[in-house]
């Protein structure tokens, strides 16, 4: 029985081992970098929980951002940054601690979609339904662009309406923020984004006789990807910070009509409602009544629940896989 069990665990994990050697690599080369410019000890920090660069502790082990930004530079951005969510912080109120709440929360599914239509985009590719792969592209950076927008402090609220961020808007936004590091960086990933944009509206406009052999297929999508969801990641980090030196604690709460108008919405006339939705923001506002970084909101329980809402029950239809399959974009729980 243990010999079967160890064999089914072989088979789950075999295609997941070049994903989480690429992965531990990327971790690895942050670590070496730091550990040229920063005593031995230091190295340690990037193998625990907390990570100490450009004079700071950060709760997560960036992979792709701090390398477009030198270490001076990265501190004077953090600095700007911090001062532009000081002015949201220092008059904190419930108002304000519901809206974040569901805001970060919006942005770890952001990700989480992303890491599903990743997935999905493997099991095209394998499977050779290649006419879907320009949507699965496209999309999984545009959520990542939303989970940038839902976190910068910059944009407002407005009553919900940024849920529904335009496609233009939420790039502009997006890429914006990133040309704080690096310009160049920037304008490379947003040309790559209107690509895969145009790419998708090729086939869903034109229909194209040649099929996808006019398509360009020569780019780093998880580049684009693993930066944009590193870039959400690292404001959310600047706004807990932030929330905890400046915010009254008496504000932590979580107002109930926010639930409601995440979890029951309206779309062209048509009503939906998520139960998951009311469950995971009801869990927030019991044990996690206030902003905390997306990476630390995120638990196991939503993270499977998220993504094995889109696992087919049948043996042989598209499934994610193990956890050791979901980390391509983002440490995910």
């Amino acid at each position: 029985m243990i010999g079967m069990v160890w064999f089914q665990k072989k088979c789950i994990y075999k295609k997941s081992y070049n994903k989480l050697v690429l992965f531990a690599a990327a971790r690895l080369g942050l670590a070496l970098r730091s550990a040229s410019t920063q005593p031995q000890t230091k190295v340690l920090d990037f193998l625990g929980d907390e990570v100490d660069y450009a004079n700071r502790e950060w709760r997560y082990s960036y992979r792709r951002l701090f390398d477009i930004c030198p270490e001076k530079k990265l501190s004077k951005v953090v600095s700007q940054v911090l001062t532009q969510y000081s002015g949201l912080t220092k008059a904190w109120d419930v108002e304000a601690n519901s809206t974040w709440v569901c805001r970060t929360y919006l942005a770890t599914k952001m990700i989480l979609n992303a890491t599903v239509l990743t997935n999905a985009l493997e099991h095209s590719e394998e499977t050779g339904l290649r006419i879907a792969n320009p949507y699965y592209e496209y999309y999984a950076a545009l959520s990542l662009l939303r989970a940038v927008v839902y976190t910068l402090p910059t944009a407002e609220w407005s009553d919900g309406e940024l849920i529904s961020v335009s496609h233009s808007r939420a790039i502009n936004l997006a890429f914006d923020w990133l040309g704080k590091f690096d310009q160049d960086t920037a304008k490379r990933l947003k040309a790559l984004t209107q690509q895969l944009k145009a790419q998708r509206e090729v086939i869903s406009y034109r229909a194209p006789a040649s099929g996808d052999s006019i398509l360009d297929v020569e780019y780093d999508l998880y580049e684009l990807l693993i930066m944009l969801s590193e870039l959400a990641q690292f404001n959310s980090e600047l706004l807990e910070q932030s929330i905890t030196k400046n915010a009254d604690p008496s504000s932590f709460v979580v107002a109930p009509e926010y639930i409601s108008q995440l979890s029951g919405f309206e779309i062209k006339g048509f009503a939906f409602h998520d139960s998951e939705d009311a469950y995971r923001l009801g869990y927030l506002k019991r044990k996690m009544p206030r902003p905390f970084n997306l990476a630390e909101t995120m638990t196991e329980g939503q993270t499977e629940d998220f993504i094995g809402a889109w696992d087919a029950d049948e043996e042989g239809k598209f499934t994610n896989g193990s956890p050791c399959d979901w980390q391509q974009i983002f440490d995910v729980p």
